[in-house]
């Protein structure tokens, strides 16, 4: 199972160019389409290259990508049916904000808010997740007034909900009381998803906006702190790239997009870091699995036990679970292979209440 982030912005903020670099160019029709990306990591090649397998399968992100949003589409009832059946299922929202003057198209240049821009796509998720807590409400209230002790939990946590989305807030950080997120679950509430504001900002604001030791005529950074802020403020997470940048360079070898990314001062693409927030927003970590078949990396939430990693393998693996044969990442660096981590004494036999960690190596051992 793939982490899936689902992007959205308001119309015009770049969200296409976006989606056009992650797919590489490749679209699907309809109203919505979706992809899935390789996370990039440099273990991966390590590792291969210390056991020569016939394959290696990084892990991979599913983007999901919905037709632009407009400003009060939710007072036509256009959000609930463009958006929710396409987004309830992702992980998180990745919302795309313009951060560089538009060009003048007869009514003058349009100059960026993306601060603004936030807030409005926020209200239209606010608005859309507030009448499915209003109709929930309906159904539940009828089963706690007839005493459903369950329901009447229910009816509290949606009272709160109710509450929250009506301050203008996410549901994201609700007291749940007695209550208990799971059992609503299945409304897909959009503002319950962790969130990653996108600054998408021009080309020449790419290398100041990311190192601040180069000249900023722009004053990109003064935005991007306030961007920064405003996350903050609302537990969210900022990636910053080019978006048309990014378009562009899926059409050039990696060597020659490389040396253009170090003609506008970064080092790392702003699809690679986009990925990495989503990792830590999530609080996710990768493991994985090393032999002669295949390299594979695997994601697996922090605080996962070493059945739950297993399981993602296979439910059999976790069913038939005995054991698991672990080498941290650095032991394995130090030793230069798996098998000298284990004549080094380096790889260890853990059971089911091992806690995973970032770079583990593993082998499970099981038996069904």
């Amino acid at each position: 199972m793939s982490l899936s982030v689902g992007i959205i912005g308001l119309e015009g903020s770049g969200k296409s160019s976006l989606f056009q670099a992650v797919t590489r160019g490749v679209h699907s029709a309809g109203r919505s389409s979706m992809t899935a990306v390789a996370v990039p990591d440099s273990r991966l090649q390590i590792l291969a290259d210390m056991v020569h397998p016939r394959r290696v399968v990084p892990a991979s992100v599913q983007f999901v990508d919905v037709g632009g949003l407009s400003r009060g589409v939710q007072a036509s009832g256009g959000l609930g049916s463009q958006f929710l059946s396409n987004l309830q299922g992702v992980d998180a929202l990745a919302i795309v904000l313009r951060c560089y003057t538009r060009p003048d198209i007869g009514l003058g240049p349009e100059t960026a808010d993306p601060i603004a821009d936030a807030e409005s796509v926020l209200l239209e998720l606010t608005l859309s997740d507030l009448g499915r807590v209003h109709k929930r409400l309906e159904r539940t209230s009828k089963a706690a007034r007839g005493g459903d002790q369950a329901a009447k939990r229910e009816e509290d946590l949606l009272f709160r909900l109710e509450a929250r989305l009506d301050a203008g807030q996410p549901g994201r950080g609700v007291d749940t009381g007695a209550g208990n997120l799971e059992n609503v679950k299945d409304l897909g509430l959009l503002t319950l998803k962790p969130i990653i504001l996108v600054a998408n900002v021009a080309e020449g604001d790419l290398g100041p906006g990311t190192d601040p030791n180069l000249p900023d005529p722009h004053g990109i950074r003064e935005m991007l702190a306030g961007l920064q802020e405003r996350a903050g403020t609302m537990g969210a997470d900022l990636a910053i790239l080019s978006a048309g940048t990014e378009a562009e360079l899926t059409e050039l070898p990696e060597e020659d997009a490389r040396e253009y990314l170090l003609s506008l001062g970064v080092t790392q693409t702003g699809l690679d870091r986009f990925i990495h927030s989503a990792y830590s927003l999530l609080e996710w970590l990768t493991f994985f699995t090393a032999g002669e078949p295949e390299v594979r990396a695997w994601t697996v939430r922090q605080g996962a036990r070493a059945p739950e990693a297993a399981g993602r393998i296979h439910s059999d693996i976790e069913r038939g679970f005995i054991r698991a044969e672990v080498t941290s990442w650095d032991d394995l660096l130090e030793a230069g292979s798996p098998e000298a981590a284990k004549r080094a004494g380096k790889t260890r036999l853990e059971g089911k209440d091992y806690v995973m960690r970032e770079g583990d190596v593993v082998y499970f051992r099981f038996n069904v």
